[in-house]
């Protein structure tokens, strides 16, 4: 087989079937490790062993600045362009999956684009650059991947660097040091490869002095002559020594130039051709020197090359043949390459090595831009750059306040993002140019994104006043961007009676203003709010007929998860209504929408309307399971509302009311603390229903009474009405307690609706389950010992585990698996188990406790 020209693979290295055997050995598991302090040729053992392989393959070498979610899914995505075009391209329409629910989404697409086309192993270079906290939970989640054709391989110096890795007993492989090390026989074949016989003495003498340490031996073998004791050494072999081999063998046949060039990329974490080619002086034809050189990696899926740790180390000792000034235009040819070629984080890195306060800022505003730029996951990056201004820059250059009041809008620091903002105004009206009064346009626009995320009425005022300064829109927003995501829209100032139609008006005042400034983003949403408020306050003909407006209005600008939210008020509107036919509809429409147009966003909305739906028809085996992880993440409220709260529903129809409540005790961020939003009455319904079932009236009714008082003044009704049965008796302890001054009339309204819906939502569900128990015909393609085992993947059990209980080689559990996934169509474990428990070929498993 050709060897494949995709590898870090430096041609000329002795092929070591040991190691290779290993490999493969390690390569039966789904996660491989290799271990090892630099210079052990992890990368060319396994590049090696990849080169004669046939399966797909990604190779990647990381870097400090892939801790950044932003970067890192940039590089990932540039990496599989090569081997995964597919997946590459459907990734751009994905956002980094830093919560459970996103990854379960990034896992599905992972799974459909790499099944059934052979193996695929997905190498992950200088993995001990990982350090952030995020990065580490993504990687641990990518080591439990289930594909049975996928398998991934770390390769790193450090130690710790895997320790946050699940011990995942049966199911990783590593490959350490000792495991590298030459043995005599290598080492002796290594020289009779450079046409050297070894004697007894010479060969107990090299392997004694470098120990079986790989790169050394390379070098020594290189040269011959140079065996260790022959020349007046000392028989100690040192990192000194080392570098003296570096300066022997390679840097001190370079030309003066090359020296120079050489030193000043090791400044870099990586670099390109382009990028030598712009910062050498010399023959460009002396560039070849790097691309055949042994300590040169390149990273062919993105173009880039990067020096071996150790050779890097000797490098940077060279830097003194730099003059200062060079070593400044090293960083500022990368950081103006970086920018031109839309890298915007190591363009920031490098304008701020070379002090270039001015182009940083310039390229920190193209990566705020662009659209995933300022995120809390690389906030703290931006912050640290954005405090290395002196007073003087501050005053200077006021888009880095700007800057600044993003990061914290969105680490949802509000009171510091407002405090910035208004700071920034007067400042940019004093000084009165055109770039100032540019500038100031998207500061008004910034002053309305967060007094509408603190239900501020007038949030159209700013809005209005930025479309003055921004006649073609906000320079830090694409257009068409989606900003509503998977959030309820409805929420009022405050519950005094009038704070629905005031919210309202407001809204329709400020949204067209915000849709202009934001490039036809929110476009739809004043629609979608009036229909979730006329929903919440029970007149659903007339939410049906703003859902209708707002889609419409919505699609023709692209701002598809409004249309997706417009569908969810028609789904919610057909179920309180007891129609099964027309929600059944809406829920295909959401379902369909997400799939036409693959935005993660689009999917997450999806999945949270499934849900509901299943929850509320009791069929609990097809709930999507991003929701049924989402209390596993670690990100604010304000970021899932919706989905905690579909959770709360399945954990009241699973009847857990001690978990219930203890999860929606200490809700998290703007939740609890910005107006009045529907999830927040919704979350105290809840949380009466809760304590009512576990026999605590006392907190039943203050937690009944706080949702009441939240929206009984501006007769928000639907959601207690929605509660079913469970209303009922809370209504009976409200009407028998004192403390409490509820509405007589407004608790018998309600225990007559919420009754009412709760039998025809009984029969919707009947229906359901009438139309579910019709037969498709389809008959069982699995074998009872096929059955067996799928039944036992669906209760969680490993590979391995299987072998041992029908006491079979886990190859043999492999093939089994093979087999199911091919009978029933499946691409992995969970679509298998899906399309088993659908036909009714196994029995639903019970549920383990999230």
């Amino acid at each position: 087989m050709a060897p494949q020209s995709h590898l870090p693979l430096y041609q000329g290295m002795l092929r070591r079937p040991r190691v290779q055997s290993l490999i493969q050995q390690g390569l039966e598991y789904p996660l491989l490790i290799l271990l090892a302090a630099p210079g052990y040729g992890k990368t060319q053992a396994m590049a090696e062993y990849l080169s004669q392989s046939n399966a797909r393959t990604l190779w990647l070498r990381l870097g400090s600045l892939d801790n950044l979610y932003t970067h890192f899914w940039a590089h990932l995505r540039q990496g599989l362009e090569r081997d995964f075009p597919a997946l590459a391209k459907r990734l751009r329409t994905l956002e980094f999956p830093d919560t459970p629910s996103k990854f379960i989404v990034f896992h599905n697409v992972l799974s459909k684009e790499i099944s059934g086309e052979g193996p695929v192993i997905w190498v992950l270079d200088d993995f001990g650059e990982i350090n952030s906290p995020g990065m580490k939970t993504f990687f641990r989640m990518l080591t439990e991947l289930e594909p049975e054709n996928f398998r991934l391989v770390l390769v790193s110096n450090v130690p710790s660097s895997i320790q946050f890795l699940p011990l995942m007993s049966g199911r990783r492989f590593v490959i350490t040091g000792e495991n590298l090390r030459f043995t005599a026989e290598e080492i002796a074949e290594l020289y009779r490869m450079h046409g050297v016989s070894l004697g007894p003495e010479e060969l107990h003498r090299i392997e004694g002095y470098t120990e079986g340490w790989p790169l050394p031996l390379h070098i020594l073998a290189l040269n011959p002559a140079a065996i260790p004791g022959s020349q007046n050494d000392d028989g100690v072999l040192t990192h000194r020594r080392i570098s003296s081999m570096f300066e022997e063998r390679f840097f001190s046949a370079y030309s003066r130039p090359q020296q120079k060039l050489f030193a000043g990329l090791s400044l870099l974490h990586s670099f390109t051709r382009e990028l030598m080619a712009d910062l050498y002086e010399g023959d460009p034809a002396d560039l070849e020197a790097a691309a055949g050189h042994a300590f040169i990696i390149n990273e062919p899926a993105t173009g880039r090359f990067f020096f071996h740790y150790l050779y890097c180390l000797f490098l940077q000792g060279k830097t003194h043949l730099l003059s200062s000034g060079e070593q400044t235009q090293v960083w500022r040819q990368a950081a103006e390459y970086y920018a031109a070629a839309g890298d915007a984080i190591p363009a920031i890195a490098c304008f701020r090595k070379c002090g270039d306060h001015q182009g940083m800022l310039t390229a920190m505003c193209d990566c705020a831009r662009t659209q995933h730029g300022i995120t809390m996951g690389n906030a703290d990056f931006f912050l640290e750059h954005l405090d290395l201004l002196t007073p003087e820059e501050q005053r200077n250059f006021p888009v880095a306040d700007y800057l600044r009041a993003l990061v914290h809008l969105n680490t949802l620091e509000l009171e510091k993002t407002e405090s910035l903002l208004l700071g920034l105004e007067q400042r940019l009206l004093a000084q009165d140019t055109p770039e100032a009064l540019s500038l100031l346009g998207d500061v008004y626009a910034s002053l309305g994104s967060l007094h509408m995320m603190e239900t501020r009425e007038d949030f159209g005022d700013y809005y209005k006043k930025a479309s003055g300064y921004l006649p073609a829109g906000t320079n830090f927003k694409n257009k068409n961007k989606l900003l509503n995501l998977n959030n309820h829209n409805f929420s009022m100032a405050d519950n005094q009676p009038g704070a629905r139609e005031r919210m309202e008006q407001a809204v329709h005042y400020g949204v067209p203003w915000a849709s202009r400034v934001l490039a036809g983003g929110l476009s739809g949403m004043e629609y979608i709010f009036s229909a979730e408020a006329s929903y919440l306050s029970y007149e659903l003909d007339a939410a049906q007929q703003h859902a209708y407006r707002g889609i419409y209005k919505a699609e023709a600008s692209a701002q598809h998860d409004l249309v997706c939210n417009g569908f969810c008020i028609l789904a919610r509107t057909a179920y309180i209504r007891g129609d099964s036919e027309k929600l059944q509809d809406h829920i295909q429409s959401i379902t369909d929408y997400a799939e036409r147009y693959e935005l993660n966003a689009l999917k997450e909305i999806r999945d949270t309307a499934l849900a509901w739906y299943y929850i509320k028809l009791r069929d609990f085996k097809k709930i999507p399971k991003a929701i049924l992880t989402i209390n596993e993440s670690e990100h604010p409220m304000l970021a899932y509302g919706r989905t905690q709260i579909v959770y709360a529903n399945f954990l009241i129809a699973r009847e857990e009311y001690a978990k219930l409540v203890g999860m929606l005790e200490y809700p998290k961020g703007l939740f609890l603390t910005q107006g009045i939003w529907q999830d927040r009455i919704a979350l105290f319904i809840m949380r009466a229903i809760g304590y009512c079932q576990m026999e605590k009236p006392g907190a039943a009714m203050e937690a009944l009474w706080t949702a009441y008082d939240m929206a009984y003044r501006n007769n928000l009704t639907t959601l207690f009405i929605e509660a079913e049965h469970f209303m009922l008796p809370l209504i009976s302890l409200a009407r028998e307690q004192r403390e409490y001054a509820f509405d007589r009339q407004w608790l018998d309204h309600i225990d007559e609706q919420a009754g009412a819906f709760a039998r025809r939502a009984a029969a919707v569900r009947a229906s359901y389950r009438k139309q579910s128990t019709v037969k498709t015909g389809r008959p069982n393609p699995l074998t009872r010992r096929e059955e067996e085992i799928l039944r036992d993947l669906s209760r969680g059990l490993t590979r391995e585990e299987i072998a041992v209980v029908y006491s079979i080689s886990v190859n043999t559990v492999k093939s089994f698996i093979r087999t199911i996934y091919n009978k029933l169509d499946a691409s992995n474990r969970a679509e298998a188990v899906s399309i088993a428990i659908l036909n009714g070929y196994i029995d639903t498993p019970e549920f383990n406790e999230q």
